[in-house]
Order: C-alpha cells, then structure tokens, then sequence
C-alpha cells in the first residue's frame, strides 16, 4: 500500500508508517503525478482535492486532518466513489480559547463589560456549541443562529438578530450551495447591524465575509473591533485589510497540538476502518501524543495588577496582541504568502487552556469559575 501525505501532520510518520510506503510531501505541493499509484491521501486544508488532481490516479481514500471541508470536491469523490473522512470538532476547544481569549482582551481595554455581555454566535456545530455551552457555565448571555439547527438550541430565528449582540462570532463552514450558502454572508448590511462598540470574531473561513464590504465598513464604523483568524485566497491575503482589522492572526485560532492530534488520531481512525475493518471489540489504534501531559503554570504576565487577573491570565496563555503585532510586522514588511505559512508554524506547539493548571488559593471562588469553564487544572 502506498500512502502520500501532507509532512506538516503531527505524528504522520509515527501513525501511519506501519500500513506500507509513506511519501511524505509539504501540502501546497502535492501533484498528480505524486498520487499515480497511490492508494490513499492525507491532507490539511492547503491542498485542493478535485478532478483535477485525482482523474488517472488510484487512489480510493481521502481524510483531511481538519474540520472544513470546503477544499474537497465532496461530490466528485462520491461519483468515483473515492472513500472520504475528516476531523470534524477536533479543534473545536482550540477556536473556543481563541474566541475567550478575545472577550478577554475586548474586557480588559474596557470595550465591553461582563454584566452587559450578549454573544451572537453565528453556526451551532461543534465550535460553536461549544462555546455556547462555556458561555452557559459562566452566566454569559448568548443568542445562537443556525437555520439547520431551529429548535434545537438556538436561541434567534434570524441571521439580523444575531448580529445586534455586542459580540458577534463566526462558526459556520464554508457554502457555496444549497438552501443557506455561507458563502460572503456577513456583508455590507449585516455589518451595518453591529451595535455602537462591537466585536467582531471571523475564525471559520475567510470568504464567509466579504472583504470588499468589510473595508468600506471599517473606513466609518471606526468605533468596532474586528479580529479576523481567517482570510480569502489563503495564504495570499489582502495585506491591506489584514492590517486595518483591530487583531490580524494566520488562521491559528484551531492551531494548538492537542486539536492536530486530535484530528490525526481522527483520520488514523477512518483510515483503519476502511481498509483494515476491525473485529468486534478491538479498538483501533491510538497517537503516543506528544502533547504535554504534566500541566504548566500559566505565564505571569497581563495578569499582575490586573482588576480582571482571571481574564487577562487567558491572555497570558494566548497573547493575541503580541502575536497580531507579530503578524502584521511581517506582512508589512513585504514578505506576503510566505510570512502567512511561516507565522502559522510558529504556532505548532501552542497548548489549551486545558493544559494549563492554577493553584486554589491565589483566587477566590468567582474567579476560578471562569478557569473551571475554560477547562484548566485546579490544584
């Protein structure tokens, strides 16, 4: 059996060398000719899945190690019927630390205020269910819009409802077809919706948002605060907008190694079930995951005179000023699609929340709600 696959999968080689001949290739450069004779393909969200690449081949199983799937021709796979899996939810908890890690800074520069807060989640799937149910633990209020999901947890029946929240936050996949395509759906009206003040948190697909409507937007709603993990014709991004938006990342917000893991054990999993069915009760194989197991103590940072110590003790683990900062020092400097694939690796190793472990007695009981929530250790 010949396997070809994405090289910048965690623990690619180490989970699935065992099955035959592992080719491993940088993603953006996977071609036809690497697939002649090959019986399956494992990749990220870099490499375009369609005829193009897979007519002539021989290979007859695909998985993603991501949640989208807006890279593969889902319908041409069918029609050769080419067996298909990915990691749906894997980084799920990831993008929720993300989205915390800004209602913390939005708290801490004084732009919203805990007691007022309403959450406008846009997509009740895995990333944004999660987040509900975190925003449900600590009291927050949240209205979720999901048109597949009417009725069951949602809490707006209207796409407009949703927006007028103080924070508004995007976890819908990417659409093109269909009875509610996502493709360009927040533009120029629904950003007119946003309240006096508002944050704005896009960390599912770029091209959910129309670019174009979102800097004419920008040039006189100068009170909102946008921060944008994801972006159109990655890793090509519009350098202008990336550096007009309040916190610019390269698509890191489902980054850490805990979610990639997650996601190679995911597709390890789908993989063993198509070509090697198991007998009833074996378990399928599991990643040695590299993660760390022992928990750290957080950096102490942001949190030293804080009045919020708890929500800039987030900030601590995910500094996303700093790494916005970062970002935008390289896009500006000229260095263009490669400062976006070189700024995302730096981030392989980044840990949860749930990595992280915080002594009881440094906090009173309030505070440790919120690092209960987030999922950190108390010890």
């Amino acid at each position: 059996m010949k396997i070809v696959a994405d090289a910048n999968i965690i623990e690619i080689e180490s989970s699935f060398c065992q099955f035959g001949e592992l080719v491993l290739i940088p993603g953006r450069k996977i071609s036809k000719a690497d697939l002649v004779d090959a019986d399956a393909l494992l990749i990220r969200s870099i490499t375009r899945v369609d005829r193009s690449l897979l007519d002539g081949t021989a290979v007859r199983f695909i998985a993603t190690a991501t949640s989208g799937v807006d890279h593969i021709d889902l319908d041409y796979l069918a029609d050769k019927d080419i067996g298909f899996a990915d990691a749906k939810g894997s980084n799920a908890n990831a993008v929720v630390d993300y989205c915390f890690g800004v209602i913390a800074l939005a708290l801490l520069e004084e732009k919203i205020e805990v007691a007022e807060l309403e959450v406008g989640i846009i997509g009740g799937g895995k990333g944004g269910g999660l987040f509900a149910n975190k925003l449900a633990r600590l009291g927050i209020a949240y209205r979720v819009y999901d048109p597949f999901l009417q009725g069951s947890g949602c809490h707006c029946r209207t796409l407009e409802a949703a927006m007028q929240c103080q924070v508004v936050s995007l976890h819908v996949p990417l659409t093109h077809a269909g009875a509610h395509p996502t493709a360009k759906l927040i533009g120029a009206k629904q950003l007119e919706l946003l309240p006096a003040n508002a944050v704005l948190i896009n960390t599912c697909r770029g091209s959910v948002v129309d670019e174009q409507a979102l800097g004419e937007f920008l040039t006189h709603r100068l009170d909102i605060t946008t921060v944008f993990d994801v972006w159109e014709n990655e890793p090509g991004i519009n350098v202008s907008l990336a550096l007009r938006v309040d916190i610019a990342t390269p698509h890191i917000a489902g980054y850490s190694q805990p979610a990639k893991v997650a996601a190679t054990e995911s597709i390890l999993r789908a993989f063993q079930e198509y070509f090697f069915p198991l007998e009833p009760g074996r378990d399928p194989a599991t990643i040695a995951a590299t993660s760390a197991q022992e928990k750290l103590p957080p950096p102490i940072g942001l949190r030293q005179g804080s009045e919020l110590p708890q929500w800039a003790t987030l900030l601590d683990v995910l500094p996303l000023t700093r790494i916005s900062q970062e970002f935008k020092q390289s896009l500006a400097s000229g260095s263009g699609k490669s400062a976006f694939d070189e700024f995302r690796s730096f981030h392989r190793q980044r840990l949860e929340f749930k990595n992280y472990s915080i002594e009881l007695e440094q906090w009173n009981r309030s505070e440790l709600k919120l690092f209960e929530a987030m999922g950190f250790e108390l010890v």
